[in-house]
C-alpha cells in the first residue's frame, strides 16, 4: 500500500520520527480508537486499509472530500465517527449531523485547524480572515463587511455586467470556431476580472490579456502540494518553498501598489465627495475611523505597517477565494442544466419573463434596474442546488481537551482533543437520510420557497454558517445570476469529455491532469467529478463546446 495516497487536501502530515511506527507510539495511538465509532479499525494500520480500498476503485484525482460519503454508504456509519489515518494524515472526527455541525461552526469555541493556515498561507498570506481568531478576526471582519453588504454590491452590478458581456463574447468566439475548450479556464478569468473590479477597482483584463497578478496566482496554485500525486518529487519538491516565496513577494508587491495608490487618493480627495466607493475604499474608511483619523489636508492620513501587511494578505485572499469557487459553480450549473432540459427551459423562461424576450437587451436593463436580479427565484434555486451537489470546500476546526460532543444516538461524550474536527459539507449535502433517495439528482425545485420546509435545517452549508460564514457569498450569488442571465438564452454549453484528446497539453494547470484510474471515469454517475486544485474543481477543467442558439 502506498501511504502517499491518503492526504487531507494539499498537506502531508509529517511524522516527527521514522521510528514512531516501531517504537510503541503506533500501538498507543491506535488504542485511542478502540471504543470510538468508525469503520473497521485495524490494530496496526488503523483506517488506512479501509481508505486504500477507495483509492483502488475510484478515479486517481477524485477530491478527498468525497471519501467519507463512500464510507457512509458502505458501512452505515453513525452521524459522528472517527478516522485514524496516522501517520499519513491527521486523525479526524467526521460530523454528518447538521445540528452538531451548526454547534461547531456557530456556537463552539473550537479554533480553525492549523491545516487551513498551512494551505492558505501561500495564497492569502499568514494574516487572513479564514484563519484569524478572536478580536483580531472581529476587527478585520468589521473592516471588510461594508464592502460585501447586499446594498453595496448592488452599486457594483454594472461592473459585473461588463465583465459578463466580455465572457459572452468569448463564448461566441468558441461557438464560431466550433472549438473545444476548458470552461473552467474561461470562467476563472471572468470571475477574477469581476472580483478585481468589485473589491479593489482594478482591471485585470485577464479575459483578453495576460495579467501579471493572475499568472502569479495561477503559478502559486500550481506549486501547491498535490493530494493525489504519487510522485515523491512533486509532494516533497525542494523547489516549492523557493518558488512560493518568490511568488508571494511579487504578489504582495502588486497588491501593495494598488493599496498605496488608493490610500494616496484618500489623502488627496475627501472620500465623502465620492459618488461611488468600492470595497477597498470602505475598508480604508473603517480603518481610519477606528484609528481616530479624519480627512484633513493639514494633517495627512497615515497607514501603519501592520495594517498594510494585513490588508495585502486579506485582499490576496479575497481575490483568490472570490473568483475560485464562483467559477466552478458556474461551470457545474451549465453542465447540470444541459443534462436537465426541463430545468433549462424553466430558467430560460424566468429570464424572459423578467428581462423581456430579447436576450441582448438584458444587460442594459440589469444595469438600470439591478433590483430585478432579486426576482430570479428559480435561478437562485439552480445556484443553491449546484452548490449542494458540488460544494467548493469545507471548514475544519481543531479539537480541544475540554471540549466534548454529545453523540446524538447514544448520548456518549465524544472527545475532540487531538482530532481535526470536520463538519463535512459534502457528507451533509449528499446524505440520503437528510435529503431523500434522489439525493444525487439535480432538482433545483428543492430550494424554491414553496418547498422550504423540506430543506433539512443546517444541512446546506456551502458557505458555512454562523459568524464565520463566507464573507463573499452575496457577491458569488450576484455574479452567478448576472452571468446566467446574459448567456443561457444565447448559448448551448455542453461538456465534451469525449474530446479530451483535442485539448492536449495546453500548458494550463490542467495539462498534468490524467483524469481518473483506468476504467473509472465517473462518480455517482457523473463524469465531471470534482478534483482538488486549490479548491474543488470539475475534472480536467470541464472540456466543453458551445453553440449559438437560434433566435
Amino acid at each position: 500500500m502506498d501511504n502517499q495516497q491518503f492526504q487531507y487536501q494539499s498537506r502531508i502530515f509529517k511524522v516527527n520520527s521514522k521510528q514512531d511506527i516501531f517504537n510503541g507510539k503506533a500501538s498507543v495511538h491506535r488504542k485511542k480508537f478502540k471504543n470510538l465509532p468508525g469503520p473497521p479499525h485495524h490494530p496496526i494500520w488503523g483506517h488506512l486499509l479501509v481508505m486504500g480500498k477507495y483509492r483502488k476503485t475510484k478515479p486517481i484525482r477524485l477530491h478527498p472530500h468525497t471519501f467519507p460519503n463512500f464510507l457512509d454508504e458502505d458501512y452505515k456509519l453513525p452521524p459522528i465517527y472517527y478516522l485514524d489515518l496516522w501517520p499519513v494524515n491527521h486523525s479526524m472526527m467526521v460530523i454528518h449531523d447538521p445540528e452538531i455541525a451548526h454547534e461547531i461552526a456557530a456556537i463552539s469555541s473550537l479554533p480553525k485547524h492549523q491545516v487551513l493556515s498551512d494551505f492558505l498561507s501561500p495564497l492569502g498570506g499568514p494574516e487572513n480572515l479564514v484563519t484569524m481568531e478572536g478580536p483580531l478576526w472581529k476587527k478585520w471582519r468589521t473592516i471588510f463587511n461594508p464592502g460585501f453588504s447586499a446594498a453595496h454590491l448592488m452599486t457594483q452590478v454594472p461592473a459585473v455586467v461588463d465583465c459578463a458581456l466580455k465572457f459572452a463574447e468569448i463564448l461566441d468566439g468558441y461557438a464560431v470556431r466550433n472549438e473545444v475548450f476548458r470552461l473552467e479556464e474561461a470562467a476563472t478569468r471572468l470571475t477574477i476580472d469581476i472580483i478585481g473590479k468589485v473589491i479593489i477597482d482594478h482591471s485585470f483584463n485577464s479575459q483578453t490579456t495576460q495579467n501579471e497578478f493572475v499568472e502569479l496566482l495561477r503559478n502559486q496554485v500550481s506549486w501547491l502540494p498535490s493530494s493525489e500525486s504519487l510522485n515523491p518529487f512533486h509532494i516533497w519538491n525542494p523547489l516549492r518553498p523557493i518558488a512560493q516565496r518568490i511568488n508571494t513577494y511579487r504578489l504582495n508587491k502588486y497588491i501593495g501598489k494598488i493599496l498605496d495608490s488608493r490610500f494616496s487618493s484618500h489623502n488627496a480627495t475627501n472620500p465623502k465627495g465620492r459618488k461611488q466607493k468600492i470595497s477597498i475604499d470602505l475598508a480604508l474608511e473603517t480603518y481610519f475611523s477606528e484609528s481616530g483619523q479624519t480627512h484633513d489636508q493639514a494633517r495627512p492620513l497615515t497607514m501603519d505597517a501592520t495594517f498594510r501587511r494585513y490588508a495585502i494578505d486579506n485582499f490576496k485572499l479575497l481575490l483568490f477565494a472570490g473568483h475560485d469557487t464562483t467559477s466552478s459553480t458556474v461551470c457545474y450549473a451549465y453542465h447540470l442544466l444541459s443534462k436537465s432540459p426541463s430545468a433549462l427551459a424553466t430558467i430560460r423562461a424566468e429570464h424572459t419573463a423578467i428581462f423581456g424576450p430579447d436576450p441582448a437587451a438584458a444587460a442594459t436593463l440589469i444595469k438600470s434596474s439591478p433590483h430585478l436580479l432579486n426576482k430570479l427565484d428559480y435561478t437562485l434555486a439552480v445556484a443553491r442546488e449546484t452548490l449542494r451537489l458540488f460544494p467548493p470546500a469545507s471548514s475544519v476546526r481543531a479539537g480541544l481537551p475540554n471540549y466534548f460532543i454529545r453523540d446524538p444516538l447514544t448520548g456518549a461524550r465524544l472527545p475532540t482533543a487531538g482530532f481535526l474536527v470536520w463538519p463535512h459539507t459534502m457528507g451533509l449535502q449528499r446524505s440520503a437520510a437528510l435529503w431523500g433517495p434522489d439525493v444525487h439528482c439535480f432538482r433545483p425545485e428543492r430550494f424554491l420557497a414553496a418547498n422550504a420546509d423540506a430543506v433539512p435545517a443546517n444541512a446546506f452549508r456551502p458557505f458555512e454558517k454562523g459568524p464565520r460564514n463566507c464573507l463573499g457569498q452575496e457577491l458569488a450569488l450576484l455574479e452567478f445570476r448576472v452571468i446566467l442571465v446574459l448567456t443561457l438564452r444565447r448559448f448551448e454549453v455542453v461538456a465534451a469529455y469525449g474530446e479530451l484528446d483535442g485539448l492536449g497539453g495546453d500548458g494550463s494547470l490542467w495539462a498534468k491532469d490524467v483524469g481518473g484510474k483506468k476504467g473509472v471515469q465517473e462518480v455517482w454517475g457523473e463524469e465531471a467529478y470534482q478534483v482538488l486544485l486549490a479548491s474543488a474543481k470539475p475534472r480536467e477543467g470541464m472540456p466543453a463546446r458551445v453553440r449559438r442558439r437560434e433566435a
